[in-house]
């Protein structure tokens, strides 16, 4: 049975996040129920997974807490919750603020802003409250400021401060990463959704659709940090992208992009940070050319001028469907230093991205048999996997 059960999730997830989300593609799958598949690894791999933490829709994001000993979790559904080892907190609910008439919707990210006054505020990033009904349901990517009072976050004190249209309802993005103490940040947005980019929107400057953005946040606004041309398109530092769900920065001042694909390849993008970046979404599918309708047999084939391929892709086989990022792992177990960890959300599969004689390779780490959202931090560096059925699990080495 639970194998039938992760072969059906695995399937519908398939769709979800390879981004078939027409409205034909919808009607092909049932939504199964979010059974939960208990995280276990292969004995030959020398790893423990156990139990961290439960009692969430779908987590989705850790961040300590600048000044307290805790961790801060956010849930899909709008909950942000603190945990210090023995307490798990309500912190805000969110929930009417956001649109979840999508598997891809809700709240997708959270960051704390710096600041040398008492007053504490987080930034959010979450599809805007909409209507579910009929042909509706597709909400803005939304940006807002909120205040922390006495611990808990204050609703009454939202203020948006940037507000993307989206055309469709997948492929949202919406990481947020501090970049300091500075309160720079970088924001992920999807391409807007929709199979194979329908709107072009990968390879239009002029849209903030399939980015990476920069901004600097000051005193409750924001502007971006390039200032090159005046105007809205200074806010994208990286831009030919499909859905960079998660990405991360090394300390070789590196960005780290898990850029989930379409019908056939995942792909890790890596550029140094500040060097603007076409990945090449939607004229591109990992390593190859990309047509809409082609098998997924095409070869390998330079890029056109001015697009970056990525450093490493797999493809959609042995069960893999949706790329999971992922942290530059300079902490951590021993066995996972000086590498980009990444999953994949139908298999289960970890891997990590290394250097060996100035080539990047994928060499296994382990499976895990749950279905990866993503990955975070505990209060002690735990390296921690968000599951699908909302259960956070702890992955080390054994002892």
């Amino acid at each position: 049975m639970k194998l039938k059960s992760t072969l059906i999730v695995a399937i519908f997830l398939s769709s979800l996040l390879s981004g078939c989300f027409g409205e034909e593609e919808e009607k092909r799958f049932t939504w199964p129920e979010n059974e939960e598949i208990f995280c276990t690894v292969p004995e030959e791999n020398n790893l423990s997974c156990d139990y961290y933490l439960g009692g969430f829709n779908t987590p989705i994001n850790s961040l300590k807490h600048p000044t307290q000993q805790e961790v801060w979790i956010a849930d899909l559904t709008g909950e942000i919750y603190s945990w210090d080892g023995e307490t798990k907190l309500l912190r805000g609910n969110l929930s009417s603020l956001i649109s979840n008439c999508h598997n891809e919707q809700g709240l997708l990210g959270f960051s704390f802003i710096h600041s040398a006054l008492d007053n504490e505020k987080i930034l959010v990033s979450y599809t805007e409250n909409v209507s579910c009904t009929g042909e509706e349901g597709v909400a803005s990517l939304v940006l807002s400021e909120l205040e922390i009072t006495d611990g808990i976050i204050n609703l009454d004190s939202i203020k948006i401060l940037r507000t993307i249209e989206q055309p469709y309802r997948n492929h949202n993005g919406g990481s947020i990463l501090s970049l300091g103490n500075n309160n720079q940040f970088l924001w992920s947005i999807g391409d807007g959704g929709g199979s194979g980019d329908p709107d072009g929107n990968g390879q239009n400057m002029s849209s903030d659709l399939g980015t990476i953005q920069l901004f600097q946040y000051n005193n409750s606004s924001i502007e971006p940090v390039l200032n090159s041309s005046g105007n809205e398109s200074d806010y994208i530092l990286h831009y030919g992208l499909r859905n960079p769900w998660k990405f991360d920065v090394d300390n070789l001042g590196r960005i780290w992009i898990a850029d989930v694909g379409q019908y056939c390849y995942e792909e890790i993008n890596m550029v140094n940070l500040f060097d603007r970046t076409n990945f090449g979404w939607s004229l591109r599918e990992g390593m190859h050319d990309f047509e809409i309708d082609a098998a997924c047999n095409h070869p390998i084939t330079d890029p056109p001028e001015g697009i970056t391929d990525p450093i490493l892709q797999y493809p959609h086989e042995n069960g893999n469907c949706s790329i999971t990022g992922g942290y530059w792992m300079d902490w951590g177990p021993n066995s996972m230093r000086d590498s980009f960890l990444f999953g994949d959300f139908c298999s289960g599969n970890i891997w990590l991205a290394k250097e060996v004689d100035n080539n990047w390779i994928i060499e296994d780490l382990t499976n895990v048999g749950t279905m990866i959202v993503g990955f975070g931090k505990g209060i002690e560096d735990e390296l921690l996997i968000f599951s699908w059925a909302g259960t956070i699990y702890q992955l080390s080495d054994k002892n």
